[in-house]
């Protein structure tokens, strides 16, 4: 699968959202953590449900945030549980569409790749425009591509919808382009995320090697 942004990168591909389009939200970022995404909890002047809501999240986030190889069948059983606790006890706060991420990626490490995919849909059908739908968006096309659902994938990324998100939509445009076997075209949209990502600041190693690959198999 496209490998994600570092939890520095995310937050300035977020920033760069906020800054572009002013609009005013429930979350200040979304940052990857543990191979899919992470967190930067904002604390203003909550309720008690949200503080609440906070807090399971908090300990959620912590726990996701633990190398894979370190979690245990009851790390993961946890997790689970707080995550659709989020979902279903805090479905009207953002923490519940941050409990389905956080399910669809549990899904996914799975190798349930339609469970994830489902999860994704239902979010995205629900979501208002920003962060979190954006995110989910970028989600679902690497999960369908995983389906070898390549054009659905092309379908989800084909509009850009902030410059923050042009390195995720791009790349994902590339995997799935580069498993339909079109290589050429593979290849310019691996350099569109590439130079996108760099006007960001963000690392293009892995773009770098992709386009390497692709040019060594063009040479071939």
């Amino acid at each position: 699968m496209t490998e994600l942004r570092t939890d520095e990168e995310q937050v300035e591909m977020l920033k760069k959202w906020w800054s572009e389009n002013g609009k005013s939200l429930l979350l200040s970022v979304i940052v990857v953590a543990g191979g899919w995404f992470g967190w930067n909890t904002w604390h203003a002047n909550q309720q008690a449900s949200g503080e609440a809501a906070s807090y399971l999240f908090s300990q959620l986030a912590e726990k996701a945030a633990q190398p894979a190889a370190q979690q245990t069948e009851a790390d993961r059983a946890e997790m689970q549980a707080l995550a659709e606790q989020l979902k279903k006890d805090y479905s009207s706060t953002t923490y519940a569409q941050f409990g389905s991420l956080f399910i669809a990626r549990f899904a996914a490490d799975a190798g349930n790749f339609d469970a994830a995919a489902d999860e994704l849909k239902a979010l995205i059908a629900t979501a208002d425009e920003g962060p979190v739908k954006f995110t989910a968006q970028a989600r679902l096309a690497n999960i369908l591509i995983q389906l070898e659902k390549f054009d659905d994938a092309l379908a989800l990324v084909s509009t850009i919808p902030a410059d923050a998100y042009a390195p995720q939509f791009e790349e994902a445009k590339g995997d799935a382009l580069f498993r339909k076997g079109e290589l050429s075209e593979a290849r310019a949209a691996y350099v569109r995320a590439q130079e996108a990502a760099q006007n960001l600041g963000l690392n293009t190693q892995t773009l770098q090697r992709k386009i390497d690959n692709l040019a060594a198999a063009g040479d071939a």
